[in-house]
């Protein structure tokens, strides 16, 4: 399209940090799961079960902002602005812009979110006085700071020279038409799928069971000294364990869940992927339902 400038923010050092982590998280989580099975002392599982937890609440994260920096872009039109963030999309009318300037020409200093990494400078900070600044960059240096009316929008464009010049060169062209200002975000998938009943009850099953099982788990440990997790080559039982390794099952349930919940919510956005979206999260019910299965053999 005529008069249309697309910008990309800096990726590597980004791509390498999500890589990293992900790795070494999974990786953790990996290790917590096999010295589980392995452990001798009971206070000994507390470390390995909290390098679970971290990796079952981290990876998700990690992975959606990796793939938010993946999709991300800022085009600037003779009409307006598009940023797009993973799912966060912003579209800014070209007359709704008071100005655009580089972070360090404001008189306030404006501060970066708290929770951030290289790849993912993303959140919302409010100047000392003034309107509150969304940040949708992957980096703190050679920010971009867009002014509109009632909220300011905090970006990072590889190339800011070229992305102002760009800016003033379709502000003197003028705009075409009155495009409408329209806000998405990934709360708005969020409540797409809560109205989708199937979806809704599809998920909470899961999630019910998965619940379920942890506190059966919790419940039934206590109650039995050892456990035995299978038989031999021979029909006989395996050797008994220590009570707490009947933990392993719902971590490992919790683990299924996460994955195919994150996965299922990136397939249900388009129609044609949908069906798949079900089947992961049908999935997640089943695979609740073998380790209920599971924990009622062990423990009768």
């Amino acid at each position: 399209m005529e008069n249309t400038y697309p910008f990309h923010p800096p990726r590597r050092i980004g791509t390498i940090f999500h890589h990293l982590s992900i790795a070494l998280l999974v990786v953790a989580g990996l290790w917590g799961i096999w010295q589980i099975s392995q452990a001798q002392v009971g206070a000994q599982l507390l470390l390995y079960i909290f390098a679970i937890l971290i990796a079952l609440v981290a990876v998700p994260l990690l992975v959606y902002r990796y793939y938010a920096l993946r999709n991300s872009s800022y085009t600037l039109t003779r009409d307006g602005i598009y940023i797009q963030w993973g799912w966060r999309n912003e579209s800014i009318p070209m007359n709704h812009i008071h100005w655009v300037h580089p972070v360090h020409d404001l008189e306030t200093p404006l501060h970066a979110p708290r929770l951030r990494w290289p790849g993912s400078v993303i959140g919302t900070r409010r100047f000392t006085r003034g309107p509150s600044v969304e940040f949708m960059a992957s980096q703190e240096k050679n920010l971009l700071v867009i002014a509109t009316a009632r909220h300011y929008y905090a970006i990072s464009p590889q190339d800011v020279n070229q992305f102002l010049a760009a800016f003033h060169n379709l502000t003197e062209l003028g705009s075409l038409q009155n495009i409408p200002q329209r806000s998405t975000s990934y709360t708005i998938l969020l409540t797409l799928v809560w109205k989708q009943k199937p979806a809704f009850y599809t998920i909470l099953t899961g999630f019910l069971l998965s619940l379920t099982l942890l506190v059966w788990t919790l419940l039934a440990i206590p109650n039995h000294s050892q456990i035995s997790l299978g038989f031999t080559s021979q029909g006989l039982p395996r050797e008994p364990l220590a009570n707490v390794r009947l933990i392993l099952l719902p971590t490992l349930n919790a683990f299924t869940f996460f994955a195919n919940f994150v996965l299922g919510l990136f397939l249900f956005r388009r129609d044609e992927n949908k069906l798949l979206a079900y089947l992961l999260w049908g999935s997640s019910i089943l695979v609740a339902l073998v380790f209920h299965i599971g924990v009622y053999f062990i423990t009768t």
